[in-house]
């Protein structure tokens, strides 16, 4: 590994350290993880997150959390993914999401008055992810959804209902191309 590799991994892993100090309670992440990214948190005010050990978070990711996140082991979230937490979303261990992934466990409630559409705040239903789970580029992962394990799921899916253990799954909306067993 060069010097290079080796100076990026250790000043990612003294910004996991800051995280910590920063966030106290609200943040529980276990070492060692790795984060490319300066500050890839927003955690609200009573919210409450939990990463297990070798996490490792992409440059440019997000993590937005209101409500509760909980994350396993050996999980990585790949640049420009995104997670977003209004209620709660659980994560198993060896999950890996690639790029331009969205997982947000909630939609904006709107209705119209007098022909204009008015933003009614969110309505919300928690995302729960097994273990062993591919998540491939530009998936989004809608509310309310449970995604099993040994799973994968393809490029530029939408996932909108409950998944199986030990399937792929592809499409708009996602749905099952093969089974692994």
């Amino acid at each position: 590994m060069s010097i290079f590799f080796k100076i990026l991994k250790v000043s990612a892993g003294f910004n996991i350290l800051w995280l910590k100090m920063i966030y106290g309670k609200k943040l529980s992440i276990s070492l060692p993880s790795i984060s490319f990214s300066l500050n890839p948190f927003k955690l609200g005010r009573g919210s409450k997150t939990s990463i297990g050990k070798r996490a490792i978070l992409g440059r440019h990711s997000e993590i937005i959390v209101l409500g509760e996140l909980i994350i396993g082991n050996n999980f990585s979230l790949n640049k420009y993914s995104r997670i977003v937490a209004h209620e709660k979303i659980t994560i198993g261990s060896n999950v890996t999401i690639a790029q331009f992934v969205s997982i947000l466990d909630h939609d904006h409630a709107y209705h119209f008055e007098n022909e204009n559409l008015i933003f009614n705040g969110y309505t919300t239903a928690p995302i729960e992810i097994g273990n062993n789970v591919w998540i491939g580029d530009k998936v989004a992962i809608n509310k309310g959804v449970r995604i099993g394990n040994n799973v994968i799921v393809g490029a530029n899916s939408v996932v909108t209902k409950d998944i199986p253990d030990n399937v792929i799954v592809a499409g708009v909306p996602a749905k099952i191309i093969k089974n692994l067993v």
